[in-house]
């Protein structure tokens, strides 16, 4: 129903307060700008700015509308960072296994730790025993294994 461009005209206009002040921040002419809006809020059948001398304000359905619609460029935004990423290998999720002598409490930061960087991530634990992580690593097709090293001799 509304483009990336519609909401973003949207979005500058309420933010800089002029047709103007947006089509230059946006490099369009100021016709542009007023044509877009006027599209809109043709399309709503609301008016989402009330026009003064040379300003604008935002109405009630205005505001809610440029709420709403940072939230869609945002997440418009994230969208194509993901897209980006899981066409350069980067994966949502993640597959860990752990022998059972990594203790829990090591466990507990590292997962926490995981989380605070990689929030939007999954992460999978499977806990495993004696050879188990090697094997999950050659059949289960993991991201990473935990296992305790061998003491140096």
């Amino acid at each position: 129903m509304f483009s990336y461009n519609d909401l973003q005209v949207i979005d500058v206009v309420a933010r800089r307060g002029s047709f103007s002040a947006a089509a230059e921040e946006l490099h369009r002419v100021p016709s542009a700008i007023s044509y877009t809006v006027r599209a809109i809020e043709e399309r709503l059948a609301v008016d989402l700015f009330v026009r003064l001398h040379r300003q604008v304000q935002l109405t009630p359905a205005g505001a809610y509308f440029v709420e709403e619609a940072r939230g869609l460029l945002k997440q418009m935004e994230q969208l194509k960072l993901q897209t980006q990423r899981v066409a350069n290998g980067w994966s949502h999720s993640v597959s860990v296994a752990l022998d059972t002598v990594v203790r829990d409490s090591r466990v507990n930061t590292l997962v926490r730790d995981f989380y605070r960087q990689f929030p939007d991530m999954e992460l999978h634990l499977t806990m495993e025993v004696f050879n188990g992580v090697w094997d999950a690593w050659q059949t289960d097709g993991l991201t990473l294994r935990l296992v305790r090293r061998q003491p140096c001799r």
